[in-house]
């Protein structure tokens, strides 16, 4: 049976709350994978995502980089949470490797094998986890944004990456494909990308619908961008 727990994790006076999730039917520990959330923080998407990967057999580990109780209610929120973090793409990064850092030390934790997927906000954040050269295994972006963080990282790119996105996106465009295709390859990350046509931003999320905006749900690429990213995880997690 799948099973959904809060898991609360703090430091320096600040607390942060995502879930994890696991199927109580698998004896031992598992690999992990990371669920990095949307602009309007961690939500029932999230979690849902994360039941998803748990029936897959890993931990599944829902991550929160706004703070316990921070979630935004409409799209003004989500933005004024989004752009405290834009604006400090380091402690984006700490707080990424904060949520990285205490889900190995769950008991189901196979601390050697773990990933990271992240949706639009999420996906940048599964990049820059991948770009600080962190020791992971594999980071998956579902319609991410790619704008590097500026961090003046160096170095191989050790966690290999899927890239998943739709062709008509507003928010990364054609060329900021190829411009993060030139990224990856100058960092010699193993890297590849699924680039579905007529798709826009958002296309993995049921409740989008603002086609005027290049936002819809599209259930094909949703489909197979899934497929797509499980195979990904047993291949990686296989070596």
């Amino acid at each position: 049976m799948i099973q959904t727990d809060n898991f609360t994790y703090a430091t320096s006076g600040q607390s942060y709350q995502g879930v994890v999730a696991y199927d109580d039917s698998i004896k031992g520990k598992r690999p992990v994978v990371m669920v990095s959330h949307t602009w309007v923080g961690q939500s029932d998407f999230e979690t849902k995502k994360a039941s998803e990967l748990a029936k897959l057999g890993y931990l599944a580990f829902a991550i929160d980089v706004y703070g316990k109780g921070k979630r935004a209610k409409n799209a003004t929120e989500a933005e004024a949470l989004m752009n405290e973090l834009l604006v400090d793409r380091q402690e984006l990064l700490d707080r990424i490797l904060l949520a990285l850092d205490k889900i190995k030390e769950h008991d189901l934790a196979n601390t050697e094998k773990v990933g990271i997927i992240g949706f639009c906000f999420g996906g940048k954040c599964a990049l820059d986890l991948a770009r600080s050269g962190t020791d992971i295994k594999g980071a998956v972006c579902f319609h991410g944004i790619f704008d590097p963080p500026g961090l003046d990282h160096e170095g191989d790119i050790k966690a290999k990456i899927l890239v998943l996105h739709g062709w008509e996106d507003p928010l990364a465009f054609p060329k900021d494909i190829v411009s993060l295709g030139y990224e990856l390859t100058e960092r010699n990350a193993v890297w590849e990308m699924d680039v579905f046509g007529h798709t826009g931003h958002a296309f993995t999320n049921p409740n989008a619908n603002a086609p005027d905006d290049g936002m819809m749900y599209n259930p094909l690429a949703s489909d197979r961008s899934w497929q797509r990213m499980s195979h990904f995880f047993e291949e990686v997690f296989a070596d």
